[in-house]
């Protein structure tokens, strides 16, 4: 399964339906830039860059008219919800098929570009997850606090860990990609916070009995505190 169907699986996406730019927008942001797009980019912004939930509901991915290179030759295509990170491709790698995409956390100690992930799919699969367990899916939760070791556990035993979006501090697991639960790791692999997500209510459920934590956030104090203003 390659990662358009692994998202479109994960935000329950139709297979058949399309939710992406036009060739004509393309077209026109590689004439306007004189460059032609790496093949796994223009893939994601045809298929689904204009999907809202996915796109533009934590970070954003910038539309065709927006995407410009910075002064140091990266094509930044995409940013942090607070405008404090940035994402983009050298230009020298606008030449490969699937490039390797770099991030840029611009702080006062350091402004620098850092390998984010080795291909674009993976980062387009890698944000799908990151910006769906914070609000893009349907269903989703947060827990930030220390998680004992026998959940952790727990969730290496029950689900599948996703090791191309996987990092020694932040580790991703899934069922077949119905759904997804993000684990956060301190230095001496302690777990400090876990994010989950789901466009299935049965699934998201299902996590939430069988994980027993006492949630930080879930999607369902949202729809608790709107029942409460209409009252």
């Amino acid at each position: 399964m390659n990662y358009i169907k692994k998202i479109k699986r994960l935000y329950n996406l139709s297979e058949n339906d399309n939710y992406g730019f036009s060739e004509n927008e393309i077209a026109a942001l590689e004439k306007r830039l004189n460059i032609q797009l790496p093949e796994k980019f223009r893939e994601y912004y045809l298929e689904l860059g204009k999907e809202e939930n996915l796109n533009y509901s934590f970070n954003r991915l910038l539309k065709p008219d927006e995407i410009e290179f910075t002064d140091d030759n990266y094509l930044v295509f995409y940013e942090e919800n607070q405008n404090v990170a940035i994402w983009g491709i050298k230009k020298e790698d606008l030449i490969e098929d699937n490039p390797p995409v770099y991030g840029n956390y611009d702080t006062i100690e350091q402004s620098e570009w850092e390998i984010e992930t080795q291909t674009t799919e993976n980062f387009f699969l890698f944000m799908a997850v990151f910006s769906g367990t914070l609000g893009g899916l349907q269903y989703n939760g947060n827990y930030m606090g220390e998680i004992e070791p026998e959940i952790v556990k727990f969730v290496e035993e029950n689900w599948k860990l996703v090791p191309e979006i996987s990092r020694d501090n932040q580790k991703v697991y899934s069922d077949q990609f119905y759904d997804v639960i993000s684990l956060s790791f301190d230095q001496n692999n302690k777990c400090l916070a876990a994010f989950i997500g789901s466009s299935s209510q049965e699934r998201f459920d299902e996590i939430l009995d069988c994980i027993e934590i006492d949630w930080s956030y879930l999607s369902y104090d949202d729809e608790e505190a709107y029942e409460d203003d209409e009252e």
